[in-house]
């Protein structure tokens, strides 16, 4: 299958990147001033106040679809026929690098045909495909709180760690490992059986002690 990535972000590198190993031929086009693409599935990987405005210039013909990879946004603002959502729940934050989205999930909405071209490109990634009509601003909010949430305490933990002695590259090692830990365990046993250390114990004391050392700091 061919697709043309709108869009030379994160996600749109990110995402290109990956594709690259795979049986799909992918073209990456600038976000903006493309009226014109000849690929049968047209995925825009732009900032979401520039989807609508983005899609809206494009001439699109009956047997292309679609798709964008926004998760607070729906397929309605999308032109065309055959038109949907293809969010990954990835955190891509280097994209000169492939990101990992082997066992990823991403979240596809739309018409029949749009959702199975979404399908198609999370199999070849090997990621798992939900579909489920939930894009919004909550359905968004509870992916950055998950993502942005786990990056923001893993800063506070560095720093911690850094204020202790250990280098950053050591500290953010562990922390990341131990994240990848967290996650792992989410998966498997789900929560709350994924929290772990005094608070599930009911250690008030050790709590205590935390508290009291990291306010000295």
């Amino acid at each position: 299958m061919k697709i043309a990535i709108l869009g030379r972000g994160r996600v749109g590198q990110g995402l290109a990147r990956a594709l690259a190993g795979t049986k799909h031929t992918v073209r990456v086009l600038p976000g903006r001033g493309i009226s014109h693409v000849s690929e049968k599935t047209v995925l825009l990987a732009v900032p979401d106040p520039a989807i609508a405005s983005v899609a809206a210039r494009l001439d699109l013909r009956s047997t292309q679809v679609i798709l964008h990879c926004s998760g607070s946004l729906g397929p309605d603002v999308l032109p065309g026929r055959s038109r949907g959502v293809m969010h990954p729940l990835v955190s891509f934050a280097d994209p000169k690098q492939p990101p990992r989205l082997k066992g990823t999930s991403f979240v596809v909405a739309g018409d029949a045909r749009a959702v199975k071209r979404a399908k198609s490109i999370a199999k070849a990634l090997k990621a798992r495909a939900v579909e489920a009509p939930i894009h919004g601003a909550a359905y968004h909010a509870a992916a950055a709180l998950s993502a942005n949430g786990a990056a923001a305490l893993a800063a506070v933990a560095v720093r911690v760690f850094g204020e202790l002695g250990l280098e950053p590259e050591d500290a953010q090692r562990a922390i990341g490992a131990l994240l990848r830990t967290v996650g792992e365990n989410v998966e498997r046993v789900g929560v709350p059986g994924a929290l772990s250390g005094p608070v599930i114990r009911g250690d008030d004391g050790t709590v205590a002690r935390h508290r009291a050392a990291l306010d000295e700091i």
